[in-house]
């Protein structure tokens, strides 16, 4: 029996302005390290729109209802961790 592939619908796909904001998240992590060490943190358009020690379902949903998708939501070490 072969494995199902499953492939994303248009609606389930995230769309490209979240990449955008994740991509730009990532350009920065030095600049959000600085700021908002051991912090999580909500990007949208570019810019942080929340952070705190924790980010609830609840602020999620209502950036969600702000912007119209999903932020990037992304925990910034305040230090490199080594395993």
């Amino acid at each position: 029996m072969e494995p199902k592939i499953h492939v994303l619908q248009e609606k389930d796909r995230l769309p490209h302005d979240f990449w955008e904001d994740h991509k730009w998240a990532l350009e920065h992590y030095g600049d959000l390290r600085e700021k908002y060490a051991d912090m999580w943190v909500a990007i949208a358009n570019k810019k942080v729109v929340a952070f705190g020690e924790n980010l609830t379902d609840k602020k999620e949903e209502s950036i969600c209802r702000e912007i119209g998708r999903s932020p990037v939501t992304l925990f910034v070490e305040g230090q490199a961790r080594i395993l």
